[in-house]
């Protein structure tokens, strides 16, 4: 546990020094602010408060450009300048440095979440908002960061190009953000069955996201399926890890 909050605190100060993290901060919530701001605007108190209420929305639907630019370097850089090297010589696991990494750089996503909280306070000047599906919400979307974090971090570790690792993690996080159109593709073809894009579908990150807790519906299976990925990609980035350590 001491090596795991070790890693976690260098990497989160990392970010809280990084240009490039406060550029992607700065440039989410000014982007957020005109997007809340025009919506309050044109409403003119005629639309639910709820309905206003779509920043997290919003911000999931970023993931796959947000994601691969926060965790492009995670491990693409220590390669590179050869330090990973050095450090997987010390007495530290590879599922440790791993684990409190993905940490950390959860634990930035978590701070630009909860800056964006500031548009539901504004809400409730203006309005009513249901504050149950106001958590659930939240909650989706920072389950939904986490995963897409831990996914597009396993190209992180495979290449030490930031470029390409940022470019095939935002290629996997579309892939299963599109999910939902390949099922509804695969269900069309003659002689599929239909369990096979119900199957497809449930592996999507918007059907465990988008129709339940962005609706405030919190169900134990979607909060367990979004565990499972980040569990399922921490696993795979440990692998590659380990293996890259062998062959050095």
């Amino acid at each position: 546990m001491r090596q795991i909050f070790a890693v976690f605190k260098r990497e989160l100060g990392l970010y809280f020094r990084s240009p490039v993290a406060y550029a992607i901060t700065f440039a989410l919530l000014l982007f957020f602010g005109l997007q809340f701001s025009s919506a309050v605007t044109s409403a003119n108190g005629q639309a639910p408060a709820d309905a206003l209420n779509y920043v997290p929305s919003l911000l999931t639907f970023l993931m796959f450009l947000v994601a691969p630019l926060l965790t492009m370097r995670l491990l693409a850089e220590e390669t590179r300048e050869g330090t990973l090297e050095v450090i997987m010589t010390m007495p530290i696991r590879e599922s440790q440095f791993i684990i409190g990494k993905f940490l950390a750089v959860w634990a930035f996503y978590t701070v630009i979440l909860l800056l964006t909280v500031v548009y539901h306070l504004i809400l409730t000047t203006i309005g009513i908002p249901d504050y149950g599906r106001a958590f659930s919400m939240y909650l989706g979307a920072w389950l939904y960061g986490g995963a897409t974090l831990a996914l597009a971090m396993i190209w992180s570790a495979v290449t030490e190009d930031q470029v390409v690792a940022a470019f095939l993690g935002a290629a996997t996080v579309l892939v299963f953000y599109l999910s939902n159109v390949a099922a509804t593709a695969v269900s069309n073809l003659p002689n599929v069955s239909e369990g096979l894009g119900a199957f497809i579908r449930e592996l999507g990150l918007q059907s465990h996201y988008e129709t339940t807790l962005l609706n405030g519906i919190v169900r134990a299976e979607d909060i367990l399926y979004f565990v499972f990925l980040i569990v399922a990609a921490l696993f795979i980035t440990t692998r590659i890890v380990e293996v890259r350590r062998w062959r050095s």
